[in-house]
């Protein structure tokens, strides 16, 4: 992974996921499922008990595809494809085809997820598995049904095909615009931080190399009349040199927002999770190898995106809620992992900014030759992880044997 990636959530997937749909699918199995069952076995002219089971079967299925096709909706909508040529080959009550009952509405339901998460050909093809799937139900031998009827079915089951696919391009339209948003709300705050620091390293470097100048030709025209004078002014310039030189560090390193005081040492990670502990909030560390020295800016960049990741937990999840850190010494890097369980559950609160303070950090960790990830974790909450380089990696190499 490129250094200082954020890493979210992808597009696809449970990102395709929302509450909508799990309540959509929730309410037509609530709905259709009796309704298909009643259907079956309170016609007068009701199918043969073997036959009612098989058909209840089909129809319990594709309720459960139309559920699973949240996660896997090609296979699920190849699943249920089966179930409908299936219940286009056994007769309903009255002659009516058994693929058009209630129930066969979940089938609308993986068409249009597949519309949903897949590319544009994929859904296209689900259409025209669709329609043909309507032309089969339509004119199959065993349906006793008059000409004119067949026709209105015909059209019918199309329109109903066509509709669920339209509403399916809306909502990828409608999330793919969403997804544009956010992309481009985070490259403009890595370019708003990078300007930042472009700014600050701009004031720090122009202030410094005109001290720097102006001293060296001092101590270029002195260094034969006065000794004493050219050795103070080269001096002076070797001095303004390493201040510059630490700025320019701190500034990379740090927000221009951040508060003038000393470079944070690593005990203070410590404290950040103690801090961070309460009632609502539990919270442990651990820390595994020998300590080693990270440079100022690898420690400021550090101390921020540890508390910005415990701040994001405790924001963003309902009590009582549970923060592991782990901060584990190699040979080479310290690498800070930050896991929280997900407490209760998430948030719904959402300021206008949110994501960006850890893009922010992100930017800052990769300027200190670092790296930051951010993605869910196993349980329901999420895990951030920080690498940084050792300032005393080489000498630690070298006495390893």
């Amino acid at each position: 992974m490129p250094a200082g990636e954020t890493r979210s959530a992808s597009i696809g997937g449970w990102r395709s996921i929302g509450r909508p749909d799990v309540m959509l699918a929730a309410a037509l199995t609530i709905v259709l499922l009796p309704s298909s069952l009643l259907a079956l076995v309170q016609e007068p002219n009701s199918v043969a008990t073997p036959l009612v089971v098989i058909l209840a079967l089909l129809f319990v299925a594709l309720h459960a595809l139309s559920f699973l096709a949240l996660r896997l909706p090609v296979a699920s909508f190849v699943a249920a494809s089966v179930a409908m040529l299936a219940l286009a080959a056994m007769p309903g009550s009255d002659g009516v085809p058994a693929a058009v009952y209630p129930s066969s509405a979940a089938f609308l339901l993986c068409l249009a997820q597949v519309v949903i998460q897949r590319s544009r050909l994929l859904g296209l093809g689900a259409l025209g598995i669709g329609v043909l799937g309507a032309v089969i139900i339509t004119f199959m031998p065993m349906s006793v049904l008059d000409p004119q009827v067949r026709w209105g079915m015909l059209v019918g089951l199309i329109a109903l095909v066509s509709v669920a696919w339209a509403i399916g391009m809306l909502q990828q339209l409608r999330r793919q615009q969403a997804d544009d948003r956010d992309r481009a709300r985070v490259q403009a705050a890595i370019a708003q931080e990078r300007m930042r620091i472009n700014r600050d390293l701009h004031d720090v470097v122009a202030h410094s190399m005109t001290v720097m100048i102006a001293q060296a030709e001092v101590a270029r025209a002195y260094v034969r009349e006065d000794p004493d004078e050219s050795a103070r002014a080269m001096s002076v310039v070797v001095d303004t040199g390493r201040e510059a030189l630490r700025g320019m560090r701190g500034i990379v390193a740090a927000g221009s927002d951040a508060p003038r005081e000393p470079v944070p040492d690593l005990d203070v990670i410590r404290a950040d999770v103690d801090a961070a502990r309460s009632a609502e909030t539990e919270t442990t560390f651990v820390e595994e190898g020998a300590r080693g020295q990270l440079d100022a800016p690898a420690r400021i960049a550090l101390h921020h995106a540890m508390r910005e990741a415990l701040a994001n937990a405790i924001r963003h999840t309902a009590p009582p809620r549970r923060i592991d850190v782990r901060m584990r010494w190699t040979a080479e890097a310290v690498v800070v992992t930050v896991v929280d369980d997900g407490g209760s559950g998430v948030t719904s609160e959402r300021s206008p900014g949110a994501g960006m303070g850890l893009i922010g950090m992100a930017e800052r960790v990769r300027s200190a030759d670092g790296m930051l990830s951010a993605q869910t974790a196993e349980r329901s909450g999420w895990t951030v992880r920080v690498q940084l380089p050792r300032m005393d990696a080489e000498i630690g190499m070298d006495a390893t044997p």
